[in-house]
Order: structure tokens, then sequence, then C-alpha cells
């Protein structure tokens, strides 16, 4: 018998390939949602975090003096101080799914650790941003404003009197229901474009950079200056953990994921670990603006008819 054996093509993909096919797929996107976000902020601060995972926090003290000075007498010296304010452990997370021997079989490996892979992405992105909207309510610096546009108005105003942020570009965020109350049947006069679940308005209402976030509380928006928003990570390539339960890691070290089999229920597990959060440095350089209810004219029973 003239028998003739072929070799398998070069990059062909097979069965045990997937895991890790679909592990770098999942971390890659993520990466790639973490930059987008960070561009779409404007933020360049990255912090690596240190083993035991803490964050600082700063504070403004002010030593101002008296101002009456008479004429030809020395003027005494004011003092602003950036002080460490509180720190934070950043928390250690940990998400674990499996995808049945069933799932597999009937809508094949692709599409079912597709499946999940998506939904556990956008799970991990929501508690990012929850996270975030939690330091930005820590203890801002709080005005009121009548109306949308008006407390926007009063928040960056309120910015510019911080010099430590003179010259700086301001991001405002904002409940997605307050938007749509100012605008009504107005036509949005802004640049939209949404990323991670935010979606920002370039230009709106005068404003430089405002950003549409449900997870704001409606009735309230946050702004603070671009450079005192910090992405903190533990490098997950670099840790110890490397060698022992990440196989896989984006570029950035943001996210690792480690695949395998479990025999016992037949199940294809995933891993996927991180630390990872987005803070504002300074907590008292948030703005907290109340928007309050604009007054309603008291009828004049139709005289003015």
């Amino acid at each position: 018998m003239n028998l003739q054996f072929f070799a398998a093509e070069t990059g062909l993909t097979k069965m045990d390939d997937l895991g890790e096919i679909k592990s770098i797929d999942f971390v890659n996107r993520f990466e790639a949602g973490i930059k987008e976000l960070l561009a779409l902020l404007g933020v360049t601060r990255l912090e690596p975090l240190s083993q035991d995972l803490k964050i600082q926090t700063y504070k403004w003290e002010t030593d101002v003096k008296d101002g009456s000075v008479a004429e030809g007498e020395d003027i005494p010296l004011s003092k602003v101080t950036r002080a460490k304010d509180k720190d934070y452990t950043v928390t250690f997370n940990k998400w674990r799914r499996a995808v049945s021997a069933e799932a597999i079989a009937r809508h094949g490996a692709s599409l079912a650790i597709d499946k999940a892979d998506n939904r556990l992405l956008r799970q991990i992105q929501g508690n990012l941003k929850s996270k975030f909207v939690t330091f930005l309510g820590t203890n801002p610096t709080k005005i009121k404003g009548v109306g949308l546009q008006k407390a926007l108005a009063q928040s960056w105003g309120k910015l510019n009197t911080f010099e430590e942020f003179d010259g700086a570009d301001f991001v405002s965020f904002v409940n997605p229901m307050d938007v749509a109350t100012y605008l009504g049947d107005t036509k949005v006069l802004a640049d939209a474009s949404n990323v991670f679940g935010m979606t920002l308005l370039k230009n709106f209402l005068g404003a430089n950079n405002v950003v549409v976030l449900n997870a704001i509380p409606e009735g309230k928006i946050y702004s603070t200056a671009v450079d005192n928003i910090v992405l903190a990570y533990l490098d997950m390539k670099a840790s110890d953990l490397g060698d022992i339960f990440v196989d896989f890691v984006d570029e950035t070290g943001f996210i690792s994921a480690t695949r395998g089999r479990t025999l016992r229920n037949a199940t294809y597990e995933s891993l996927f670990m991180n630390a990872l959060v987005l803070f504002t440095e300074i907590p008292k350089g948030v703005v907290e603006a109340m928007i309050e209810a604009e007054p309603i004219a008291p009828d004049d029973g139709g005289a003015s008819k």
C-alpha cells in the first residue's frame, strides 16, 4: 500500500488551543477597554501598586495669615501644604467561572466561552466604575446650582479657584437622567462618543468634557481636574503570582487569566484576577454640585394675557 502522511498545517487552531486563544483575547480586550477609558477621560497617571496594595490620598492644609498689614511692614507668609490624608487598601479581585461539557457540546467551545467572557467583562467594568464613583463622593467640596447648566458652570468656576489646578483640564460626571431632563426636545449640541459604558459629551453647555455615567447619583454632578484622577494597579505579571496562578496576562499586567479542565464535574474553568482601582488623589479637589430645581413662576391668574 502506498500510504501518504501529511503533517498538520502550520498555525492550525486545534481544540487544545481554544483555552489559550480565548484567554489572550479576554485579557487583551480588557486592556483595550481600560486604555480607551483613560483616553476618554484624558487620564495619563498610571501608578503601579506595591505588594501591600496601598494607595495614598492627599489633602490641602492652609495657614492663612492676617492680611491687614500696615504700610511699610513685612507681609507675613501664608502657606498651603499638600499633606497625606487617608490611605486605602485596594481589593484583590478574583472571578471564577465554569463552562459545562454539555454547553460546549451544544454550542461549541468558542461560543460557550465567548458568551461567558462578555458577561464577565461587563461585570468587571461595572465594578471599576462603581468604585470610582465612591471615590468621587468620599470627601468632595460641595456647592449648589439651579439646573444642570448653572450647576456645571458653578462646578467649573469652583475648580478654577484651586491654585493646584491652575491651567488644568477638567472633567464632569453627570447622571443620564439629568442630561435627559435638561435636553427635552433640544438637539444635543455636542460630539458624543461611548467607551466602557460611559458617554463623553464634548463641548456640552460650554464645558470641555462631560461624561454621562449611570453610577452617578441623580441630581448630582462631580467635577475634578483630569490630573487628579489616577489608575492604580498591581502588575499581575510582575508579582509572585506569575509562576503560580497566572497563565496569561495582558501587555500592561492589568488582569490575568488561568484556565483548565475540572475532571470531577466535567467543566472547563477560568480564573481571572486583578487589583485595579480608578481614584481621585485629592478628594477635596472633587467638586460635588447639587442640582436644584428651577423656581416655578407664580401664577398671575391670566392677568398677563
